[in-house]
């Protein structure tokens, strides 16, 4: 699998040159190819309260308490009991979506057979009842993994020549997260765990089983390391390891010149945790602890990605529009949820576009804080400021269209809201809201 996403990768990778030189002026109409607006400097230095705190860390810890008690999928992993109701997680589990109507594997149709083999795999007839409690077991990943919505590593497409929308691939989850076990597929290559933001499956090889008081130490941590460039790696056990902006490392100590981490990985043998001590120079890249919340910090950690391919659910290495947002307010202690459905719902200073016209929606982004989320259906973008009387945002972007014709980007980009969509909306009129996490 991990093959297969390299290749894919770099045929991404040269789409999106092909597009930034092939495709016609008009249709890139909105899109920003170069210069200072496709740089943070430019941004920051526009935002002249850019760099006072927004929430400082108790705050933060008191705004991720609301998300983990509002319906956004997000929970604090510390705090999880030794059991689980299987009704809290049977209506994910039993989801099949990924395999309604025709579906596409390597190109052939996925028959009604081949289904049921995927089903059955799931193996949910050795689940108790929905009204009793599975026993918890303990995880700690090992290494960046795909989070599956099926026990599947195949992907599942809506198109024969799709390789890029995998229905199957729900999200990633970085190396050293905990991870609660609460059901293991019939072929026994995958777990169904509960991490902080989702449920799904994931390859058992990616985890590593441990004590309750080895797991707290992951789900809260004393110190840690974050991840604050666009991405970081590791070697442990003989595998470089990759880990994605927002990604933690436990600290153990340091000196004046570098950091001494524990990095986690599998004993072949036994299958459970164990830790490399490993010293490192300091960089830029790692900061310890979290980053000040602040707007200009949003922008400059969105940046970092610019340029990077789309990664629907964060293959490829990279993140797609939602897992953008996710891993720039992560590096500064923002637990957000995983989908865009919930995305819209996060509680904060929110401005509401559903009844406005086109010329108050232009008055309110005058008035809206840079590095607020703005959201649209099944997407969402971080709000930059304005230009010449136009707001712009960077987003991570599939897609838009012209004319009904649509045109594949595949990319983060910096645009302005003049983009259009399916319905023959622009951006802008489609917007629902944006939201200043605060």
């Amino acid at each position: 699998m991990d093959n297969f996403y390299q290749r894919i990768s770099i045929k991404s990778f040269l789409f999106a040159c092909m597009l930034v030189f092939c495709v016609s002026s008009s249709a890139l109409a909105g899109i920003v190819e170069s210069g200072e607006l496709t740089e943070a400097s430019y941004w920051i230095r526009k935002n002249s309260e850019g760099d006072q705190v927004i929430l400082n860390p108790e705050q933060i810890a008191a705004f991720n308490r609301k998300l983990y008690q509002a319906d956004l999928d997000v929970t604090e992993m510390k705090s999880l009991p030794s059991s689980m109701p299987v009704r809290e997680f049977l209506p994910w589990i039993s989801n099949t979506w990924a395999m309604k109507g025709a579906v596409y594997r390597n190109g052939k149709e996925v028959t009604e057979a081949e289904k049921e083999t995927i089903r059955d795999n799931m193996n949910l007839d050795a689940l108790p009842g929905e009204e009793e409690s599975v026993p918890v077991l303990y995880g700690v990943t090992v290494r960046h993994a795909m989070i599956r919505n099926l026990p599947l590593a195949d992907g599942l497409f809506d198109e024969p020549d799709d390789v890029y929308y995998d229905n199957v691939q729900d999200s990633v989850l970085e190396a050293g997260e905990p991870v609660a076990i609460l059901h293991l597929s019939k072929d026994e290559k995958y777990y169904y765990v509960r991490l902080y933001n989702l449920f799904g499956w994931i390859a058992r090889n990616d985890v590593a089983l441990c004590s309750r008081e080895q797991w707290e130490r992951y789900a809260d941590p004393d110190d840690f390391l974050v991840v604050t460039g666009r991405d970081f790696t590791t070697r442990t056990a003989g595998e470089d390891v990759f880990h994605l902006m927002g990604a933690k490392l436990l600290l153990l100590q340091e000196n004046k010149k570098r950091w001494q981490v524990a990095l986690p990985y599998k004993d072949d043998k036994t299958g459970q945790l164990k830790e490399k001590h490993v010293w490192m120079n300091k960089g830029e890249d790692l900061h310890r602890g979290y980053l000040p919340y602040t707007a200009n910090q949003a922008i400059r950690q969105a940046f970092k990605f610019y340029g990077s391919v789309y990664g629907w659910g964060g293959v490829m290495q990279s993140v797609d529009c939602s897992s953008l947002v996710g891993s720039v307010y992560r590096t500064m202690g923002l637990d957000l949820p995983r989908n865009t459905s919930k995305l819209v719902k996060v509680p904060g200073q929110v401005t509401d576009f559903t009844n406005l016209n086109h010329d108050e929606r232009m008055a309110a982004f005058k008035t809206l804080a840079p590095g607020s989320a703005v959201s649209l259906k099944g997407h969402i973008m971080i709000y930059l400021g304005m230009e010449n009387g136009e707001p712009y945002v960077i987003h991570s972007s599939s897609s838009y269209y012209v004319n009904d014709r649509k045109i594949y980007v595949r990319r983060v980009l910096v645009s302005d809201l003049q983009l259009g969509r399916k319905s023959g909306q622009s951006f802008l009129d489609s917007a629902i809201n944006a939201v200043a996490y605060r």
